[in-house]
């Protein structure tokens, strides 16, 4: 579990203290541990003609092991779900532990925040 807690920390600690281009995103799949990342919710920028989106929140599958659910707060990546921190949801499957994170996720988007994108699964839909 020491390792898997170093993981984490490595993780939030290589992000910028900025959205990150979903290009960046795509990046961190090419870590071994890290098996999917996904860039649930942000913003469009425009630069040089071309639209580039940045996200403020992403949801990271570390290989088989546990989901993390990232929010950026005041230029800070934090973590706002850790699916290890919940072995409730490891009986009840992938789908359940994905949408705990996207709950999770959805419960910090500001309102007032821009959102130009947003990823989640089909079978995800907001809370009432």
């Amino acid at each position: 579990m020491r390792g898997d807690t170093h993981m984490s920390e490595k993780l939030v600690e290589s992000l910028p203290g900025s959205a990150v281009p979903k290009s960046f995103v795509a990046k961190l799949e090419s870590n071994e541990a890290v098996q999917q990342a996904i860039a649930v919710r942000g913003y469009n920028i425009e630069r040089d003609g071309e639209t580039i989106q940045q996200a403020y929140q992403l949801a990271v599958n570390i290989r088989g092991k546990y989901i993390l659910g990232l929010h950026l707060t005041n230029g800070e990546w934090r973590v706002v779900f850790d699916t290890r921190e919940h072995p409730e949801l490891a009986q009840e499957g992938a789908r359940a532990a994905y949408k705990a994170v996207h709950d999770a996720l959805y419960e910090r988007a500001p309102s007032d925040a821009k959102i130009d994108f947003e990823s989640t699964p089909r079978f995800w839909h907001a809370p009432q």
